[in-house]
């Protein structure tokens, strides 16, 4: 019990550090906060649900937890229209807190896609693909790719330069050790991102933006 409140408490605080960064960068625009916060938060009620009847906190399977994430975030944002394709290797076994900051990698990531990825209605078939395997020839090295068939980025620098979505991207990925590209796509927009699957860790709390 004093190991969860206190995965509790921290997953809180990290809330109320994304919480004050987007009031800044956001203030004028009120809904967007909101939508944030509540797929942060609807991750994170997610990975507590199914977590708080275990004492393992070191082996859990990435794949039910994707797969459970897919569902809530397609039913938070009305996104009916977009057929989320996540394939997970199913052996995949990971520690809290390296789920913890990959969880909030793909919310952001996902947020993004929804809101900005698919501005054209009529089109009809809209894919938003996740694999996630260990890197050939190791597997100590997990790999992370997300891409979508969308309008994609005007140039990556005005993904880079100074954007707050970007940053906690970043931040939360250098958390797990790991490292994020922008993949070079024909269509749409795609992201690899590459960790360890274990390491030593403590999940920090974001604040200087």
């Amino acid at each position: 019990m004093k190991e969860v409140h206190h995965r509790v408490k921290n997953n809180l605080q990290v809330l109320n550090s994304f919480l004050n960064l987007e009031r800044r960068a956001y203030r004028d625009n009120s809904d967007m906060i909101l939508d944030n916060m509540q797929a942060r938060l609807s991750s994170l009620a997610l990975l507590h649900e199914k977590t708080y009847n275990t004492t393992d906190f070191l082996n859990i399977n990435l794949n039910d937890y994707m797969q459970d994430q897919d569902s809530t975030l397609k039913t938070l944002f009305g996104a009916n229209n977009i057929n989320f394709i996540s394939e997970i290797n199913k052996d995949i076994h990971l520690s809290i807190e390296i789920i913890t900051p990959l969880l909030l990698v793909v919310d952001e990531l996902t947020m993004n896609a929804i809101k900005h990825a698919f501005p054209d209605q009529t089109c009809l078939i809209k894919p938003y693909q996740k694999t996630i395997d260990y890197m050939e020839g190791n597997e100590s090295i997990c790999e992370f790719i997300l891409k979508d068939n969308g309008v994609g980025l005007e140039s990556p620098e005005s993904l880079i330069n100074h954007n707050l979505g970007w940053e906690i991207v970043n931040n939360l990925t250098r958390q797990i050790n790991g490292e994020i590209e922008i993949l070079d796509c024909d269509v749409g927009t795609g992201f690899k991102i590459t960790f360890p699957k274990s390491f030593e860790h403590t999940l920090t709390i974001i604040e200087n933006y």
